[in-house]
């Protein structure tokens, strides 16, 4: 997970790090990975970049399982620049969404609902605003992103980049 977050924050002059709640129809859990495979594909499409960096875990204590924690970093200057947008904020969260219910609509013919939340302090946020050279906000977000690791004994896990 060092790596992954080390090459964005090289990547971008700022990083946008998301945490995402997925979550799938209670009917349907996923187990061959396809939902989550194409929803970074579907997301990488939507989001119009070249760099989309993640990581992924599906949650192991509940079997099946329903739901999959999402870090995803980003660039921060294509989508806002130097100051936030409230209708770019928007355009984003809604990418985030709909990417999702794509790709549970291509795999899932039941009538259950699916669900994206945003972040894991249970408020609006979408995000986190960090540069390489801010120490305190980069150990902040990697330590989030190590809790996230080590939350669950994962039976299915990716760390990732779209590059890869």
């Amino acid at each position: 997970m060092t790596n992954l977050f080390e090459q964005a924050l090289e990547q971008f002059e700022f990083t946008l790090v998301m945490h995402l709640g997925l979550y799938l129809p209670k009917d349907h859990p996923d187990t061959d990975l396809t939902i989550i495979n194409d929803y970074i594909h579907q997301l990488k499409k939507k989001l119009n970049t070249d760099s989309l960096y993640y990581s992924w875990r599906k949650r192991a204590d509940k079997s099946p399982s329903h739901n999959y924690q999402v870090i995803l970093l980003l660039d921060y200057n294509q989508y806002f620049g130097s100051a936030i947008c409230w209708d770019k904020r928007n355009q984003l969260a809604n990418h985030l969404k709909e990417a999702w219910q794509e790709a549970v609509q291509s795999h899932y013919e039941g009538k259950e609902r699916s669900l994206v939340l945003f972040n894991d302090r249970g408020n609006y946020g979408l995000g986190t605003r960090c540069k390489s050279k801010s120490s305190v906000v980069k150990n902040n977000v990697f330590h989030r992103m190590s809790r996230l690791a080590e939350a669950w004994e994962e039976e299915h896990y990716c760390f990732g980049s779209s590059e890869d």
